[in-house]
């Protein structure tokens, strides 16, 4: 398989949750040991696994992104910067830093997951929704990753609240991406939060593939 392609199968993976994105995203890393935008995949990854992420392997992506600086571009050199903060343990800098990244590259999938991540795990409810808002007039459904986009911004709308719209956005998403499990996700909560308890059940059960 073409390493580009085995990579942008790596960061649906890692976008779609199914759990195998480090196991390809290592695979493609077999093949380009140097192929810089992997590392970026592969440190992000990591972040995301946990509140205590592998460092070693960290490490050792941040570090194979550095010493490539004259190589690399703009966008993977902020990509190591922001995991750099998150490797010495300063979540909230590496949240700061993967959001101006996003603000730079708006149609950056993966900052925009990190950034949207990091903003769950420290509690910032409206970020979720805003930060996604901000660079969703860059996208359009010709983009690949755009049905991730329009998922992360149904979660951000229901998390503050907002059901119709948050229900609308995921039926979006999951028009792009039927096994869009983040999506399903946020009908479920809406369901839930709306008392809608019978059709949340068999919403559940049509999805449990």
């Amino acid at each position: 398989m073409d390493t580009a392609l085995a990579y942008e199968r790596a960061l649906v993976s890692l976008h779609a949750s199914r759990g195998d994105a480090l196991l390809r995203i290592d695979e493609v890393l077999a093949r380009a040991p140097d192929f810089v935008t992997a590392h970026c995949l592969r440190a992000a990854a990591l972040i995301l696994a946990g509140d205590v992420p592998d460092r070693e392997r960290l490490g050792a992506s941040v570090r194979a992104i550095e010493q490539q600086s004259s190589q690399a571009s703009d966008r993977e050199r902020r990509h190591a910067f922001a995991a750099r903060a998150a490797l010495e343990g300063d979540e909230r800098l590496a949240l700061e830093r993967y959001g101006d990244l996003l603000i730079e590259y708006p149609t950056d999938s993966l900052a925009a997951q990190m950034a949207h991540a990091l903003d769950f795990r420290l509690g910032q409810r409206e970020m979720l929704r805003d930060r996604v808002a901000q660079v969703l007039p860059h996208w359009n459904e010709s983009m690949p990753n755009f049905g991730y986009i329009l998922g992360m911004y149904a979660f951000g709308l229901e998390e503050t609240g907002d059901y119709a719209q948050a229900e609308e956005f995921a039926k979006r998403a999951l028009q792009l991406v039927p096994d869009h499990a983040g999506a399903t996700h946020v009908i479920a909560h809406v369901l839930e939060m709306q008392g809608r308890n019978r059709e949340g059940i068999e919403w559940l059960k049509s999805t449990r593939h």
